[in-house]
């Protein structure tokens, strides 16, 4: 089965910008966003191709199974099934959250053309470890793995609010979310579990660390409750690691403060 995605801009561009969303959503999180850019940028709409994705199990990849990508569901077998859709074009890939595991692991991979990575509320390791403090307890994924196995709706709706968590337009960003959360259909059971151990469990520190030629970009809230900012400034110490920081955003920037972020993408695209 092909992954499913949506498409603006010239479709026959060997240039294209890649969006790739967070846990528990789809590519519907991204709409505002890309239809600005396409709007805006007239360079952009008639030069680029912009995909949104729908990772496995969400959206209308909710049928895009486990033993298709290989029986484990982690960064790595995203990375691959994403990797068609990059084959023979330069990319710019945006990605947001959990996404962001995934396209440091496309980074990885040397034969494809990544020009620039734009990780947003992202980091390589989402749970505290000794030599990695600034990160949420390992207890707030498993909390929700717990919650999942009762109630998917309800879980994925209080998630929404600790990504709202921070802003100052916190009761309205919720709201965007759950609104977007099931328009492209609801997530598969399997998908948000093992997602949630994704975010739990995995750790891409050195393969971050030994990306040294790529422009990478954070973009972080600084009233982010699941991504620290104090983390993403010990990134940002890397050299081709750039931080943008938005002081009153928390997890979702482009959802509560979506002119600046627009500004900010067309800024380093």
């Amino acid at each position: 089965m092909d992954i499913s995605f949506q498409q603006w801009g010239n479709s026959d561009s060997l240039e294209q910008i890649l969006f790739i969303h967070g846990w528990g959503m789809n590519s519907g999180v991204w709409q505002d966003i890309v239809e600005h850019l396409t709007r805006e940028n007239t360079q952009i709409s008639s030069q680029q191709l912009i995909r949104s994705v729908d990772l496995p199990g969400y959206g209308h990849s909710v049928n895009y199974s486990i033993d298709e990508l290989g029986g484990q569901y982690s960064s790595h077998t995203l990375a691959k099934s994403l990797e068609p859709l990059l084959a023979g074009k330069q990319t710019t890939v945006i990605a947001w959250s959990m996404g962001g595991l995934a396209a440091i692991e496309l980074l990885a991979n040397k034969g494809l053309n990544i020009s620039q990575l734009i990780l947003v509320s992202s980091t390589p390791r989402f749970v505290q470890a000794q030599d990695w403090p600034d990160a949420v307890e390992a207890k707030v994924f498993e909390a929700f793995s717990k919650s999942l196995m009762n109630d998917n709706h309800a879980t994925l709706k209080h998630f929404l609010a600790i990504q709202a968590l921070g802003s100052r337009t916190a009761r309205e960003d919720i709201k965007t979310l759950q609104k977007q959360l099931f328009l492209r259909g609801e997530p598969d059971s399997d998908a948000l579990k093992s997602g949630l151990n994704i975010l739990l469990t995995e750790d891409k520190r050195a393969q971050l660390q030994g990306i040294t030629d790529t422009p990478i970009t954070l973009i972080s809230g600084m009233k982010d409750t699941l991504v620290a900012h104090q983390g993403q400034k010990q990134l940002a110490e890397q050299k081709n690691i750039a931080l943008i920081s938005i002081p009153r955003a928390g997890h979702a920037p482009f959802i509560s403060h979506p002119e600046e972020f627009k500004q900010i993408i067309q800024n380093i695209i």
